[in-house]
């Protein structure tokens, strides 16, 4: 593919102004060929007093290089099918261990599960007697309280009736000594009396009947 100058005095390609698209693999390094062709002859202005008729050196076509052969490579390097199975027993032998040990977290949290079911149990079953205890001490408690204070009720009747029966009884002391005091004191002119009456006539018939007595104390 050759160059040629167009009326403006660039240098352009003789090809088409689009190129068409490769279908083959080696289009993309032709492609980079051609583009470094057109690095190479820049599109600069001719000067004026460049000859029209100067004849050129027709450039050689431009040849790719040859692609590198892609031969594959020894069978040696590329593991073959058959070494992943170690790896994928591995693997398997590892699955393996996880869901054992998954197996055995689960059926440890099963357990734990039910143990706390088992202590809320107890726990609550707990709460319930102690429930039940309280009722019964609070029931004792109240029926020892009923006890102590018709207990109470009772000493201070019996506490009061003794009171009242040492008041009667001072009062009857009272009322005795202000009767025997009343008795005296109205007893005693009469008896004084009488006293004097008896000594006069006693000593009057000793007198009289000549009767050496003494007289009453």
């Amino acid at each position: 593919m050759g160059f040629t100058q167009n009326d403006e005095g660039f240098w352009i390609k003789k090809a088409d102004a689009t190129p068409q698209k490769r279908s083959h693999r080696g289009s993309d390094s032709d492609a980079n060929s051609e583009d470094e062709e057109e690095d190479t002859f820049t599109r600069t202005p001719s000067t004026a007093t460049r000859t029209p008729n100067v004849s050129r050196t027709p450039r050689e076509p431009f040849s790719p290089p040859p692609f590198p052969s892609l031969h594959m490579e020894s069978s040696s390097r590329i593991p073959p099918s058959r070494s992943h199975a170690p790896q994928f027993e591995s693997l398997e032998a590892s699955f393996g261990d996880i869901k054992e040990e998954q197996k055995k977290l689960g059926q440890q949290l099963e357990k734990l599960s039910l143990d706390m079911k088992t202590g809320f149990d107890d726990i609550k079953q707990l709460f319930a007697a102690h429930d039940e205890c309280f009722n019964l001490l609070d029931k004792d408690v109240r029926l020892l309280k009923h006890q102590v204070n018709n207990n109470i009720h009772v000493a201070s009747e019996v506490i009061q009736a003794t009171v009242n029966d040492l008041k009667s009884s001072a009062q009857d002391v009272v009322n005795a000594t202000e009767v025997s005091m009343d008795v005296d004191r109205n007893l005693c002119p009469l008896v004084m009396k009488w006293t004097y009456w008896f000594s006069t006539t006693w000593s009057n018939w000793l007198k009289k009947f000549d009767v050496d007595h003494p007289p009453p104390p």
